[in-house]
Order: C-alpha cells, then sequence, then structure tokens
C-alpha cells in the first residue's frame, strides 16, 4: 500500500518534468516528492534547517553549500555543537529499528554515476525520547519526515543536522515521543557512486568476448559503510529485516540477499523496471547488499536443497564451475556440522571487478575479488585453486558464525572472522582431501601471525574499540589468523565432536541475534570436568601475545617454565598490563622417542615440573621428546641445548620419524627463538643441516620463512651471497629431484614453487638459465607456461632480464590480459626488473586507475618495495606523495594503513630509524594505520638490535658451512 501511495505522488511530478534525469525521477518517486525546494543540493552535512507547518525538515534554498569532503589532514571539519548524545560513538539505543522499506536507483548507465533513494524505518521508541539518529556519511539528505504511522501524521520537527565526527544525522522533535511508540522515518537522499569502493559504486571492467566496457552497480558495507548507501543504524547489534526495491534499464539483472518477490517494467517509465524483493529476515546493516548487473550465471542444488548461483561477467563465468562446487560442499558440510539448516531460501555468490577486500559474507550474496573466485583452468595454478576454495569456505561459514549469530560491537570481531578462518580448512579439506588442508593452516596462518603477536604493539584478540578508526583497524592479523588459531587450539583440546555440539548450542540459542565471546564459552562448557572453556580461553583472547615453554630436564623430571615470549627480549614491558600476568592455559601434549604421547594441564602457573608415565632416561645420548604435537597450540617451546643438538640429529638421520607439521613447527621455533635472543643461532641453523633430504612442503616453508629474516638483515650488506650460496646448496637436491615439469601431487606443485623460488632467487645458475629462457620463449615464440610454473617464469625470467624491450612487452599483455589471476601474475612480474627507470614508471603507471585498480595498487607498492632495487624508491615516493595519497583513499582505509608496514618493517639502521620517525612527525595523523606504525616502530629497532647482536655470529657460522668452490 506504501508503494501505491508513491505512485500517484510521482505521477504528478511525472507530468511536470518527465524531461529531468531518469534519476531525478525515480527519487522523485518517493515520499515527500511536491516538495518545490533545492533538493538536489539541499541537506548537505551541516547545513541546519528550519521546521515547516507539517514538521516536514526541508531546506531553504538560500541554505549555502557545505561539501563532506576531508580536509587535507584527513579530519572532517564540524560546526560547533552543544553536547549531546551525538558526541558518543555509539547509538543511545533510546530507538531501534524494525524495518527498512528501501528504494535505490543506481543510475551509473553510461558515464553517470549518481544514486538515488528513499528509506522508509520503522522505529520503536524503547524510552520517551526527542531525538532520532541514523548514521550517514557522504550523503546528500534531500527530505526528512517522521511519522506516527506508515501513512500517518506528521510529527513536527525542531530541527535537524549532521553531526559529522561520529557521522550521524540527527532529527530532533519539538515534543518528546513517549516510550513504546512506533514511528516511521523518511529520509530522501542521493549520493556518488565514484567515490570509493565501499558502500555503494560503481564497478567497471572490459568484457574480453566484445572488447567493450561495461559497469555495474555493488555495494561493499562492512564495517560501518551501510551509512555511505543510506541512512540507517549502523551498529552490528541493531539488527532489523530490510524490504529492498532497485530500479534498473532493462537487460540488467538486480540482485539483494533475499530471493526477487517480483521484476516488471516500470510502468511509470517502460525503459525502466523494478525489481522488489522478498522481506529478509532480521539482520545487521552491514550484511545488506544490492546489486544491479549484466552477468550470466551458473547454477546447482546442494545435497541439502539449497539453490546456489555464482554471477560472473558473462565472458567468465564458464570460470566460476569449480567456486560453485565448493559452495555446494560447503553449504552441506556446515548444515551437518551446525546442525542447523543454511537460513536462507537461496545462496548466490558474485565476482567483482572492483573489490577493496578479499571477499564479504553479504547474507545470500556473497560478493568476491575475481582472483578469489574464478578459476581458468587453463590459467590457475594448484595455489590459485587452493586460495578460492579456502575463501569460498571462509565466506560460506559466515553464513552461519557472523550473519545467523553476529558478534555484539566490532571488539569481537574475531567471533567473526576467527571462526571463519578456522572453518575454511575444514570446508576446503571436505573439498580437496588430498590438500593436506588441516596441517597447511600451520604455515598460512599460525607462524606468521605469532611473529605479529610477539611485538609490544600487538593487541589482544577482544580488542577495545572507541572510535570509527579503531574499527576499521580491528580487521587483521590478529583477529582473523590469532582467532583462528585459538580455535583451531581449542577444538583440539576438547576433541571434535564435543567441540562442535558446542558450536551447534551456541548457533541455536543465538540464531538471529547477537552474542559475545563469553557466550561462546559458555555453549561450549567444560574442556574437562575441573576446567572451563572459559578460565581457559581468558588468556589467550584477552591478553596479547604468546608464551613460550622453557623446558629443562633433571634425572626424569621435567620442569616448564613459561613466559611472554617477545621476538625482541630487551624491550621492557609491564606485566600487571595484563590481568592474567601474562600467564596462560596449556593443554602440553609431548612426544618421547618410543612415539608414546602424553599431555599435562599448565593452569596458569608459571612453572610446572612433572614426570611421565613412562621412564625418560633422559642421560641416554639417543633420547628425545617433542612438545605441541603438530604445531596445533600457540606457543614456542625452548628445549635444553642437548635435545635440540639430538633432534637436529634425528633429522638428519631420518626425516620421517616426526610428521612434517612437527618438523616445520621445530625450525619455525628454533628460529624465533633464535631472533628473540633466547637461542643460539648455530642451533636454530644446524635444524636446517638436514633439509637435503626433506621431501615435504611444510617443512620447507618454514624454513624458507626463518631464512628469509635473515636474508632481509644481510640484503643490502657485503654477506648476502655467503647466505644466497647457503640456501642454494641446501635447496640444489630438491630442485634436481623436482625440476620444471608440472607433475605430481597437489602438494609437490606447491613445493615445487617453492624450491624453485629458493633456487632461483638465490642466484642458482641452472635454475636462473631455464626462467631466462622460458621468459623469452613466452615472450617472443608465445610459448605457453603451464600454470604452476607460470609465476615462477615471469618473476625470475624479468630479474633476469636486463632488456627494457621485455618489460614493455609484459606490460603490454598486462595491459590486455583479461583474466584476473593471470593479470595479477603480470603485476607481480613487471615489479621484479632490476632497471630504476622502469620501476619508476611502474610506480608512476600504477596511480592511473585504468592501469592498476584501487584494490591493487597498494599490492603493486609493497611488490615493487619487495625488489632490492625498488625499496628505497617506493618509499621515497610514498613521502613526497604522501598527500596525494590521503587525498585519494582517505585515512580511514585499513589498506592504506598497512601501506608503510610493507615497505619500512625490514629497515634496519639508525638512519633509516629517524628517517621514518621524522616523517611521521611530519604527519602525525594516522588514521586506521596507527598500529601498523607502531609496528613499523618497533620493528625497525629489534632490527638495529637484531644487526648489532647477531649479524656476526649467523655470518661465522655460515662461513663454516657454505661449501668451498674448487
Amino acid at each position: 500500500m506504501a508503494a501505491n501511495k508513491r505512485l500517484v505522488y510521482f505521477l504528478v511530478f511525472l507530468v511536470i518534468a518527465l524531461p529531468v534525469i531518469t534519476g531525478i525521477l525515480v527519487w522523485k518517486l518517493l515520499p515527500g516528492c511536491d516538495d518545490k525546494t533545492n533538493t538536489a543540493e539541499s541537506g548537505r552535512a551541516g547545513s541546519q534547517v528550519q521546521p515547516t507547518a507539517s514538521g516536514v525538515q526541508t531546506v531553504p534554498t538560500s541554505a549555502p553549500l557545505q561539501t563532506t569532503n576531508s580536509t587535507l589532514s584527513g579530519k572532517l571539519t564540524t560546526p560547533p555543537f552543544e553536547d549531546g548524545p551525538w558526541k558518543t560513538l555509539r547509538l543511545p539505543g533510546t530507538v531501534l529499528p524494525v524495518h527498512y522499506n528501501l528504494t535505490m536507483f543506481p543510475d551509473f548507465y553510461d558515464n553517470a554515476s549518481t544514486f538515488y533513494g528513499n528509506v522508509s524505518i520503522e522505529l520503536q521508541v524503547k524510552e520517551a525520547t526527542q531525538l532520532f539518529m541514523v548514521h550517514v556519511l557522504f550523503l546528500d539528505i534531500a527530505q526528512t519526515k517522521l511519522l506516527d504511522g506508515p501513512f500517518g501524521n506528521a510529527i513536527s520537527i525542531k530541527r535537524t543536522f549532521e553531526y559529522k565526527p561520529n557521522q550521524f544525522w540527527v532529527v530532533e522533535t519539538t515534543k518528546p515521543i513517549l516510550a513504546n511508540s512506533t514511528v516511521y522515518l523518511d529520509i530522501q537522499f542521493s549520493g556518488s557512486l565514484n567515490r570509493s569502493i565501499v558502500g555503494f559504486y560503481k564497478s567497471t571492467y572490459i568484457n574480453s568476448i566484445t572488447k567493450k566496457p561495461s559497469s555495474i552497480a555493488t555495494t561493499k558495507f562492512e564495517p560501518v559503510n551501510a551509512r555511505r548507501a543510506f541512512p540507517c543504524l549502523d551498529e552490528p547489534n541493531i539488527k532489523a529485516t530490510y524490504t529492498v526495491t532497485l530500479v534498473h534499464r532493462k537487460g540488467y539483472t538486480a540482485l539483494s540477499n533475499m530471493p526477487v518477490q517480483w521484476s516488471d517494467t516500470w510502468s511509470q517509465n517502460p525503459s525502466l523496471v523494478a525489481t522488489r524483493f522478498d522481506t529478509s529476515v532480521k539482520m545487521s546493516t552491514y550484511l545488506a547488499c544490492f546489486i544491479v548487473c549484466d552477468f550470466s550465471y551458473l547454477e546447482g542444488n546442494s545435497t541439502s536443497g539449497i539453490k546456489v548461483r555464482l554471477y560472473a561477467p558473462p565472458d567468465r563465468v564458464n570460470q566460476t564451475a569449480y567456486a560453485l562446487q565448493v559452495a555446494m560442499t560447503s553449504v552441506d558440510l556446515y548444515t551437518t556440522k551446525f546442525n542447523i539448516s543454511y537460513p536462507l531460501p537461496k545462496l548466490d555468490l558474485i565476482s567483482v571487478p572492483d573489490f577493496v577486500s578479499g571477499a564479504m559474507e553479504n547474507w545470500g550474496l556473497i560478493t568476491f575479488r575475481e582472483t578469489n573466485i574464478l578459476v581458468d583452468p587453463s590459467a590457475a595454478s594448484d595455489a590459485n585453486k587452493q586460495n578460492v576454495a579456502g575463501v569460498v569456505a571462509h565466506e560460506v561459514s559466515h553464513q552461519w558464525f557472523g550473519n545467523l549469530v553476529t558478534m555484539d560491537w566490532w571488539d569481537d570481531l574475531w567471533l567473526n572472522e576467527g571462526f571463519a578462518s578456522f572453518m575454511e580448512y575444514i570446508g576446503a579439506a571436505t573439498q580437496e582431501p588430498t590438500w593436506d588442508m588441516i596441517s597447511q593452516r600451520l604455515i598460512i596462518d599460525v607462524q606468521p601471525v605469532m611473529v605479529t603477536d610477539a611485538g609490544v604493539s600487538s593487541h589482544p584478540i577482544v580488542v577495545d574499540v572507541t572510535d570509527p578508526n579503531d574499527i576499521n583497524a580491528v580487521f587483521d592479523i590478529i583477529s582473523y589468523s590469532k582467532g583462528m588459531s585459538v580455535i583451531g587450539m581449542l577444538e583440539r583440546w576438547m576433541g571434535s565432536d564435543r567441540f562442535f555440539e558446542g558450536i551447534s548450542r551456541y548457533l541455536h540459542k543465538y540464531q538471529y541475534s547477537n552474542a559475545r565471546t563469553d557466550d561462546l564459552w559458555t555453549a561450549l562448557g567444560n574442556i574437562a570436568d575441573d576446567i572451563r572453556v572459559k578460565d581457559v580461553m581468558d588468556t589467550w583472547t584477552k591478553q596479547m601475545g604468546l608464551p613460550y615453554l622453557n623446558v629443562t630436564i633433571v634425572d626424569d623430571v621435567i620442569t616448564v617454565q613459561q613466559d611472554r615470549f617477545l621476538a625482541d627480549q630487551s624491550i621492557h614491558y609491564d606485566i600487571s598490563d595484563s590481568h592474567f600476568g601474562y600467564k596462560w592455559f596449556i593443554k602440553l601434549d609431548y612426544m618421547i622417542k618410543t612415539k608414546q604421547t602424553y599431555s599435562v594441564w599448565i593452569k596458569g602457573n608459571r612453572t610446572l615440573s612433572f614426570t611421565t608415565p613412562q621412564t625418560l632416561n633422559s642421560s641416554n645420548p639417543d633420547f628425545w621428546l617433542k612438545f605441541n604435537l603438530d604445531g596445533i597450540g600457540f606457543y614456542r617451546v625452548n628445549y635444553p641445548v642437548t635435545i635440540w643438538r639430538r633432534l637436529s640429529d634425528v633429522l638428519r638421520k631420518d626425516t620421517k620419524v616426526l610428521t612434517p607439521a612437527d618438523r616445520a613447527n621445530l625450525i619455525d621455533d628454533a628460529f624465533n627463538l633464535a631472533r628473540a635472543g633466547l637461542l643460539g643461532y648455530d642451533i636454530a641453523l644446524d635444524m636446517t643441516s638436514y633439509l637435503d633430504a626433506e621431501q615435504d612442503y611444510l617443512p620447507w616453508e618454514s624454513a624458507t620463512s626463518g631464512l628469509s629474516y635473515i636474508a632481509a638483515m644481510l640484503e643490502f650488506t657485503g654477506d648476502y651471497e655467503l647466505l644466497q650460496q647457503y640456501k642454494v646448496a641446501k635447496v640444489t637436491g630438491a630442485f634436481n629431484r623436482l625440476g620444471w615439469d608440472d607433475t605430481g601431487s597437489h602438494l609437490d606443485k606447491l613445493l615445487r614453487s617453492t624450491v624453485i623460488s629458493l633456487a632461483c632467487g638465490n642466484g642458482h645458475e641452472d635454475c636462473m638459465r631455464t626462467a631466462k629462457q622460458k621468459f623469452q620463449d613466452w615472450l617472443y615464440k608465445n610459448a605457453t607456461i603451464p600454470p604452476n610454473i607460470r609465476s615462477l617464469v615471469y618473476n625470475y625470467g624479468m630479474g633476469a632480464s636486463d632488456s627494457s624491450r621485455d618489460w614493455h612487452i609484459t606490460w603490454q599483455r598486462y595491459l590486455n590480459e583479461a583474466d584476473a589471476q593471470e593479470k595479477s601474475k603480470l603485476q607481480s612480474a613487471l615489479a621484479k626488473t632490476k632497471s630504476i627507470p622502469l620501476l619508476m614508471r611502474y610506480i608512476e603507471n600504477a596511480q592511473n586507475e585504468e592501469y592498476v585498480r584501487s584494490q591493487d595498487y597498494f599490492n603493486v607498492l609493497g611488490i615493487i618495495a619487495g625488489n632490492r632495487a625498488g625499496r628505497g624508491l617506493v618509499w621515497d615516493w610514498v613521502r613526497n606523495n604522501w598527500q596525494t595519497l590521503v587525498d585519494r583513499f582517505t585515512l580511514y582505509s585499513r589498506y592504506f594503513g598497512r601501506l608503510l608496514p610493507s615497505i619500512a618493517s625490514n629497515f634496519n639502521t639508525q638512519y633509516q630509524l629517524e628517517e621514518v620517525q621524522m616523517f611521521f612527525a611530519k604527519y602525525p595523523d594516522a588514521g586506521a594505520g596507527a598500529s601498523g606504525r607502531k609496528q613499523v616502530l618497533e620493528s625497525i629497532q629489534r632490527n638495529i638490535r637484531w644487526m648489532a647482536t647477531n649479524k656476526q655470529r649467523v655470518v661465522t657460522w655460515l662461513e663454516s658451512h657454505v661449501p668451498k668452490e674448487n
């Protein structure tokens, strides 16, 4: 009925303004279209308005135009306001939405880039109030109405205004509205589709078949960007239902969270179509999604009866079959694992050409970056395919964990992301059981985040969030990878069946609602009769960092002392900063030489002494033991030197005595303990002496990571070549065995990539010669390169080339390439040239979005900075063009906030430290990059101390272990 009333309004307007552009027509369709004020520009941020007799808020046509743009410093300018609830980040909770009736027209056709809309929000008044606040950002508000019913009387409004610091549109009534009342807030608005690639935006691609450009209108709202698309109460714990109507041209497909209710020619303008969707379930604003596109789709039905569609540009829809299969497998798996059906009647997944994140779990309409969902069998490597499987399984798991049950506030973001990161491995392993995905999480997530968490600039998993920048910044490796790690550890400690029984209880209890971390622990219950999950997991989620266990053995008594592990032991910290005194609950599992396994609990004690059921006979020169089986525990273990040496001997004699994960865990612990000064580097490097015989992927990855830090420290010294010679000596056997032929199992192919990278990257002559020849054959003979070695050929072939012509041909092929994964490979290769002029050209070209999409920009700069020849170029360029970057991306962007760590984290001189400090002093506003800046400074200071303490020790060891030339 509401829609019919709006059509009557529109018909009156249509007679008067038929020639007006289509977007304005649709805008005027919506309530209040009989208003004759300047609706296109009125109501902009900061404008003060006066009440009319009817209580409808409009802006006088004489009101000055005020923009919503940031100032050069990145701060918003705001006129002074008296104190009020708008000065607090959180909404007061006095008014809650019940339903959003939202109509949107994205006019993205041809050269247009504006959207128009109207929202009617049904609000339940919980406490008597005169204030109604909704979030808005970069929206032009044309008209505001407050009604006492869906077709009711207007409620007199005293004033409306925008409070920019907290992004509120404030409506104040002349009289209080009583508690338990229901009112309807109608707002008419418009905005730009070109401002950025968050909120509601326009994305353009070139159809590789027709060679013509085409555009779509799409959304990306998490964490707080729904307010860029429509006025809303934009907090995760404020859930409501939605009825969405999209107006669009014929020939385009409209998509939203729910199935289409109806779609028909719009009777008021036969060139347009109106598509209405079913009313949604209750959900958070950040999960809403609406898209208008010209895509095609593949379709399938899961065993559990859910229709799954995967949308992509028409020329790429044939690349969606693999992701579609993973999505259907995941839906069925999670339905069983969680013991709760998929909550919606359909599931759509869609590839978006411009997408700032990897993917977004919008309920029922998941959006993806192209590289994370499209698989072209002729171009995708096994690593590409594995990535797609993981990302799809991750996002589908969110439909339960995050969407059905949502964290109450962003301080518990890890409940969403940590759990989805954990489930992605189970989903991918179910799709591809031979890939050993559960073990792979050790090298993909656990070991890398341990490095981050070993700094004093880290943060707890559950972290205070006090402003919008904090909200954006918390989407980091701690929330995702550490969250995944401690969930995986808990599942192992509880046992999988008991763990998932608890997860099912949690999801059933809080479905369509919100929860906090403690609610999950309560649902999971106890790990053992006398050990509550909460007591254990609070020590892992409410204090930053991780422990290391220092093991001593006297006769048959094992003593373990736990302390906080810091990558730099010279850094002082206050132990009282943690409520738990930097002590953790740990279920310590271990294996002794006889292959028997045991476990013992450390219940938050600093030290624990125990004996094993079997006599140790630790004085026996063949005795050894291994703690933290398969590296599942989020802690490091430091053994007595005698045990380290015995473990090294064991690996040299028989690599298969320990699992690949255990070998990888030992290598990673040894290198990081040495880096922290807790173990001699001779011991850590000795752990690599057996690598000549290593044939498994995980240990090679851990060894590569450990050696890469040493390489970063020695890279600009005269001793770097010594390290390269050692790595070549260790990798030659594996290189000769694996070669360049794209054969073997999935893990063999991943290992081949690691081995060739080590060989070519450190000057192995045969490797370099082959890479260069294959690269030249590709450039000038159109030779086909197998997908799994393609990146290697591109990267090392370009690195070995001294021809600018090679670079320019590669550049042209990059520009012409339509496949996203292939384009990404070429993007990386272009950064590998040693030519300073070509690298500068690449840096300059990357500014042009026709060459490098915004989503890829920081990645390109990071890859160039990873080139020895390019690091200084990028550092200088970023400093000289900082304000340009701020203006383009804003300090609010978390991806921009990660740029400086990607460039400067390996600096290791006092001069470089002072350069960074001077730069931060010149530009003190960090926005979402504040934590990144702290990490950069800590890293550089740590590197300087490493150079002073460890450089010569490492060089001395290398000199005695590098094969002498004849």
